[in-house]
């Protein structure tokens, strides 16, 4: 598009400014012909924002001055190869010029040699003296050249000797220090035995080889680690068998006679010597004796107080139940003002009847006199009975037999029920459960059942009132109705207990007329401080 002011011809790109006539872009840059917007004299001239023509012109001149260095690189090598060929050429010069013709003339040389000999052979041929003395100083000097060769070889092995003498002081000096140092120390104190034995040790490690070579001092003891070293993995194989034997044994020992105060691993080897020297001192029949004599005395000692033992716990039980249903008998219990009665049941099942039979068997023949046969019998039979009754912690127990808990534990051979009686008698529940009971029967059936327990764990038979008196409930009787929580506080106090019974105002008006003493507890929410005062009795008019 042309531009009619100026006959300029405007392009919508830099790249289209090249062209005849002045040209014009759409952002302002001018040329006509070689002349633009921008550049100076001193430098080309940039047209725009094309450099195509200006990167052209440096590639042209880069490609010339490559070529120019081509060329010097060729142009250096060829004048470097050219002096070092007329360096070499001016120091064979020079050492032409040093040397004398006379003595570079080889085959001048060659002949004053031959002429020489000659004369020397003429003088020798004209005189048997002087052939005789040259004759003789041919042999002299052979025996000169062997006498050097021989002093040559002795002067090298007295070279390797003094080397061999300095390399062994300087191993004694280590030797003495590491002497002084384990005599210091004390850490190895060898006997006249261990000594000869390592010598032993020591000759067969290196024979047939000699023991005493220097030379191959170290080789030797290497030689004689191998072999200690093998000795000792042997010694040890030998040690970890008959260590293992004598485990096994004493595993096999304490199977048959079980204690708890020996153990299965060689350490144990003075509990079992000194057993085994006991039993040859004193003989077998002696310590038969003591056997059977410790086994009646277990039985004695042990069976027949634990039979009784079991027969009292659950005496005991029914004896403590006695003083507090006497109590609950005065107590009344739910709307009807019925009685509640706790009702002890003995169980009997499989494994407990089964044991207290087997006690009864081995308690009753504790002092009998028995044969050797029934005693051995007895004893296993005891085994049998102690497996089942063993600590789980206990290394001899083998889970699979242990019934510690359901047979020695008497609460477990009783049910306690409770039984609620009209007051003439008749039996008109009997409560294992809360079930289905309302929340305010079943707060007062747990009251009673949580005073008897109480008052059971605390008293006895023969204590009027519990070992320790004052209860707290906290939120006690919340779910119950007025009549229900006086029944419940009286059944309480009844057993002996002093209530002290933490309740919302609104369940108060059921607990007010069964207190002694009422405080109440207020909470300030602003300063989160609480505060406690004294409700007394109106004055009466």
């Amino acid at each position: 598009m042309a531009d009619p002011r100026n006959n300029a011809l405007c392009v919508e790109d830099a790249r289209d400014l090249n062209g005849p006539g002045l040209r014009v872009t759409l952002a302002g840059q001018t040329r006509q012909g070689m002349r633009g917007a921008h550049g100076r004299a001193d430098v080309p001239n940039i047209i725009g924002f094309g450099n195509t023509e200006a990167i052209a012109d440096i590639d042209e001149e880069l490609a010339q001055i490559t070529s120019a260095l081509a060329d010097m690189d060729h142009t250096r090598q060829s004048v470097e190869e050219e002096a070092k060929k007329l360096s070499e050429l001016r120091i064979a010069h020079q050492a032409v010029v040093a040397q004398r013709w006379d003595d570079i003339d080889v085959a001048a040389s060659d002949d004053q040699i031959a002429s020489l000999e000659a004369a020397r052979e003429r003088i020798l041929s004209a005189d048997d003296r002087l052939r005789a003395l040259e004759t003789h100083i041919a042999a002299l000097d052979a025996q000169l050249d062997a006498a050097r060769n021989h002093k040559f070889t002795w002067k090298t092995k007295q070279d390797h000797l003094n080397d061999q003498h300095s390399k062994l002081c300087e191993r004694q000096d280590v030797v003495a220090d590491e002497l002084k140092r384990v005599e210091d120390d004390q850490r190895v104190q060898l006997t006249d035995g261990q000594a000869a034995h390592l010598d032993e040790e020591f000759a067969v490690a290196v024979a047939p080889a000699d023991p005493g070579n220097l030379d191959a001092f170290c080789e030797n003891l290497v030689r004689l680690r191998r072999r200690l070293q093998s000795t000792l993995e042997s010694a040890r194989s030998n040690v970890e068998k008959a260590s293992d034997a004598l485990a096994s044994i004493f595993t096999g020992y304490l199977l048959n006679w079980p204690d708890p105060n020996l153990g299965r691993t060689v350490e144990s080897y003075p509990d079992f010597a000194g057993i085994l020297e006991r039993i040859l001192t004193t003989g077998l029949h002696e310590r038969r004796a003591v056997w059977r004599a410790r086994l009646v005395a277990w039985s004695g000692e042990d069976l027949v107080p634990l039979a009784g033992a079991l027969h009292d716990a659950i005496d005991d039980i029914e004896n403590r139940l006695e003083p507090i249903n006497d109590i609950l008998a005065t107590l009344p219990f739910g709307a009807t003002r019925d009685r509640l009665r706790i009702r002890m049941r003995r169980l009997a099942p499989v494994n407990v009847t089964q044991f207290r039979a087997d006690l009864r068997v081995l308690s009753s023949t504790a002092t009998k006199q028995l044969t050797d046969d029934l005693l051995e019998a007895r004893f296993q039979a005891l085994q049998q009975f102690m497996g089942r009754i063993r600590r789980r912690e206990d290394p001899r127990a083998n889970p699979e037999v242990i019934d510690r808990d359901s047979l020695l534990d008497v609460r477990r051979h009783v049910e306690i029920t409770a039984e609620r009686y009209s007051l003439a008698g008749e039996l008109l529940s009997t409560h294992s459960s809360l079930g289905d009971k309302s929340g305010g029967e079943s707060q007062e059936l747990i009251a009673f059942i949580v005073g008897a327990a109480l008052r059971f764990r605390l008293g006895d038979e023969l204590r009027a009132r519990p070992r320790f008196a004052p209860v707290f409930l906290d939120e006690g009787f919340v779910k119950s109705d007025a009549e229900f929580t006086g029944r419940a506080v009286q059944a309480w106090k009844g057993l002996g207990f002093q209530l002290v019974v933490g309740a919302p105002l609104d369940k108060v008006a059921a607990l007010e007329p069964h207190m002694d003493e009422m405080l109440a507890i207020t909470k300030n929410t602003t300063t989160n401080y609480s505060f406690v005062s004294r409700i007394a009795d109106a004055p009466q008019p």
